[in-house]
């Protein structure tokens, strides 16, 4: 199911035309998962066989928003006219496939800035592109520390990005 073009166009208003795509390739490329599963197969020794599902469902279109005004208007558009999103900040996981059609990508990787570091109460305020190593990085210049979950510098710095991760450090270490 394609985006009617009115709605296609409202949305490239919001984010402009550089930052929605509804290019096949592109799409391809965010639906791409390589999850095992697996499968009844008869004639194998033992009736099961793993395979492996290259592509999940595409998204009818991709947007890269810049800042949380803009998550906001697309947001309000896709409730206005019927239409699901999923929004992701820096990894491909299975949770984020769409389960149905209909469905478009936010790519949250221009939103990607340290908002405040706060020395006084030890907190920061970030964007979910913000990795942890960025994070660390400016902490770091200023004499500070920060626990960096069990999925690495190269994850999200948001508290939740450790729900998915794994290791010793994150919420959780099964998938």
């Amino acid at each position: 199911m394609a985006l009617e073009r009115d709605i296609y166009r409202a949305l490239e208003d919001v984010v402009g035309p550089e930052n929605i795509s509804e290019n096949p390739a592109i799409l391809d490329s965010y639906a791409w998962t390589g999850l095992p599963r697996e499968s009844e197969t008869p004639g194998t020794a033992e009736g099961r066989e793993t395979e492996f599902v290259r592509f999940a469902p595409r998204f009818e279109a991709v947007l890269l928003p810049e800042n949380t005004g803009e998550v906001q208007a697309i947001v309000k558009l896709c409730n206005r006219c019927g239409i699901k999103c999923k929004a992701f900040s820096t990894g491909f996981i299975f949770g984020n496939i769409p389960a149905s059609a209909g469905v478009i990508q936010l790519d949250l990787r221009r939103m990607n800035r340290i908002v405040e570091i706060n020395e006084k109460n030890l907190y920061a305020v970030v964007e979910p592109y913000v990795i942890s190593a960025q994070l660390q990085a400016e902490l770091m210049k200023r004499g500070l520390n920060c626990n960096i979950i069990g999925g690495g510098s190269q994850t999200s710095a948001l508290p939740l990005a450790a729900f998915w991760g794994t290791g010793h450090m994150a919420q959780t270490v099964s998938i």
